[in-house]
C-alpha cells in the first residue's frame, strides 16, 4: 500500500446525482490521503469520446475552483463490469470510489453489478449511496466473524489511523466459536501492537449478524464499515441472498469499503 511515487484514488463517474456523492468522497480522501484524483468514464465506443471529454473537462475544472484539488480524466471504452477493475490495476489506483444505485430486479436474487464490478478486484472500493456526513473519517466499523480471510481489514486500518485517527469498533458475533474466539485475538493483538484505539462491541444476536453491525453502525453515525468479499460466491449463496450486498445496500446508506481476500494472506491463514 505504500510507494514513493504519487498514487490515485479513481472515481468512476457517469454524471448522475450518487456518481456526485463519489465525487465528493473521493475529494475528501484524495486530500486526506495526498493522492491524486482520476474520473473514469466508461463509453460504449468512442463516437462519443469528443463529447464526453469536454463535460468532464468543465467539471474537473469547477471541482479544482471549488475544491483546489483538479481530477484526471480519462474516458475509455468497454463494459462497466469489466473495465473498472483493469483500470484500477493498470493506474495502480489506491482505492476506487463508487455510486451503487442497489440492486434492481433479478440483481436482488443474484449479484449486483456493484459486485460484479468488485469481486476479484487487487485494488480496494469504498461503495457509496450519499455524500459524507462528516469531512473526516471519523467511525469506523469492522466486523468480525468466523471467517480466516480478514487480516487484510487489519492492514487498512492500520494504514488509515496514519491519517484519519478514527475510533474502530470490532463488532462480533453474539456466538461461541473458537474460530471467531481466534479472530478476535489476532485482530485485538494487532491493533494493540499498532497502538489503535478500538472498542470490542457484541452484537445482541436477536437479529442477523449483518443487520445488527448496520444497525449499529446507524446508531453511532459511522463513516465506513469494513468488509471482506467472499472468496467463492457460490449458487446457494447468490440464492439465499449475499451478506456482502445487504452491507453495500444497506438502507442507511453508509459508505463500505469492500476488500477481496488476498492469495498471500490466505496462505498464512488469514488470521489464524
Amino acid at each position: 500500500m505504500e510507494t514513493k511515487a504519487r498514487r490515485t484514488i479513481l472515481v468512476p463517474y457517469d454524471f448522475t446525482p450518487l456518481s456526485d456523492c463519489a465525487l465528493q468522497h473521493g475529494i475528501q480522501i484524495a486530500k486526506m490521503l495526498h493522492t491524486d484524483l482520476t474520473l473514469l468514464h466508461i463509453i460504449p465506443n468512442l463516437s462519443q469520446e469528443v463529447f464526453i471529454t469536454e463535460k468532464l473537462t468543465s467539471l474537473a475544472n469547477e471541482t479544482s475552483r471549488t475544491y483546489k484539488i483538479k481530477p484526471r480524466l480519462m474516458v475509455r471504452p468497454g463494459r462497466v463490469s469489466k473495465a473498472i477493475k483493469k483500470i484500477a490495476h493498470n493506474l495502480n489506483a489506491m482505492l476506487v470510489i463508487m455510486k451503487t444505485d442497489g440492486p434492481k430486479g433479478i440483481q436482488k436474487f443474484f449479484r449486483s453489478r456493484a459486485i460484479k464490478v468488485m469481486m476479484g478486484s487487487e485494488v480496494p472500493f469504498i461503495v457509496v449511496q450519499s455524500p459524507p456526513i462528516r469531512y473526516s473519517i471519523k467511525k469506523v466499523i469492522v466486523p468480525i466473524d468466523f471467517r480466516s480471510e480478514n487480516k487484510e481489514k487489519l492492514s487498512w486500518i492500520n494504514f488509515l489511523t496514519r491519517f484519519y485517527h478514527p475510533q474502530i469498533y470490532l463488532f462480533r458475533p453474539n456466538l461461541s466459536d473458537y474460530r471467531i474466539r481466534n479472530n478476535l485475538k489476532f485482530a485485538t493483538k494487532y491493533l494493540e501492537g499498532h497502538n489503535i484505539d478500538f472498542e470490542l462491541v457484541h452484537a445482541r444476536g436477536k437479529k442477523s449478524f449483518t443487520e445488527e453491525s448496520i444497525e449499529f453502525s446507524k446508531f453511532i453515525r459511522a463513516d465506513l464499515i469494513i468488509i471482506m468479499l467472499s472468496r467463492f460466491i457460490s449458487w446457494d449463496k447468490t440464492l439465499f441472498g449475499l451478506r456482502e450486498q445487504r452491507y453495500i445496500t444497506n438502507t442507511h446508506k453508509i459508505p463500505v469499503m469492500v476488500l477481496n481476500p488476498r492469495v498471500d494472506l490466505h496462505r498464512l491463514g488469514g488470521f489464524t
